[in-house]
């Protein structure tokens, strides 16, 4: 279910951020699912920190958005 939940956001987020901005710094973002949780990991410390800056809130804010739509559709 995570990669279908993050598939589903990095399709959202691609629209909301330039092509330049995606493509650096969202895209090279693996996901995986922990404890009930999706964890994001960074390829390396400029991501992460360039993420937390400037794109945590809206990913956040997309995940929930998408997760409880899937949860909505799974009934």
């Amino acid at each position: 279910m995570s990669s279908t939940l993050w598939q589903r956001c990095l399709e959202r987020l691609e629209q909301e951020f330039a092509d330049q901005e995606f493509n650096t710094w969202i895209r090279p973002l693996q996901a995986r699912e922990r404890e009930g949780a999706l964890e994001l990991c960074a390829p390396n410390p400029f991501v992460q920190e360039w993420v937390q800056n400037h794109a945590v809130d809206r990913i956040r804010e997309t995940v929930a958005r998408i997760a409880e739509a899937l949860e909505a559709l799974a009934g």
